[in-house]
């Protein structure tokens, strides 16, 4: 075997075997782990939500959803640490916008991300309060 062909063997054996760096979550990680995000409608009022979430590179789609009603996607964070999807939401009161993945607010803190959006913002579920108790303001 030539040297050529040995290091793409290595290279190609090393992509192939990525479960222990996943599940060793370092603070740079050649292959992050698969990530989910949930994203629901409980705006006061039983109101119709809007929802357009896109990343630069991915538009997830337009969705109208139903009081509780939700969505979710699934991607793997790009290896520059960078990854980014934001959302557009609108009940008939404007159009509002989150930030809804960012890669260095979020790595460490989910692989299945869920957030309910409400007038005053979106809001994050705590694994450890089980509530959707961390809201942030619109930008």
């Amino acid at each position: 075997m030539s040297r050529q062909n040995y290091i793409i063997f290595v290279v190609i054996l090393l992509l192939t075997q990525t479960t222990s760096f996943i599940e060793a979550r370092n603070s740079w990680v050649p292959w992050y782990p698969k990530t989910s995000v949930v994203v629901r409608n409980e705006v006061e009022g039983g109101r119709k939500l809007t929802l357009h979430c896109k990343s630069r590179d991915d538009d997830i789609g337009v969705f109208v959803l139903l009081t509780h009603e939700g969505i979710k996607w699934n991607f793997r964070p790009n290896i520059f640490g960078t990854t980014l999807f934001y959302c557009s939401a609108d009940w008939g009161e404007g159009v509002h916008w989150f930030d809804i993945y960012v890669f260095k607010r979020d790595i460490l803190r989910c692989t299945y991300c869920q957030w309910a959006i409400r007038k005053s913002g979106p809001c994050f579920f705590d694994s450890g309060t089980r509530a959707f108790d961390f809201c942030l303001p619109w930008h």
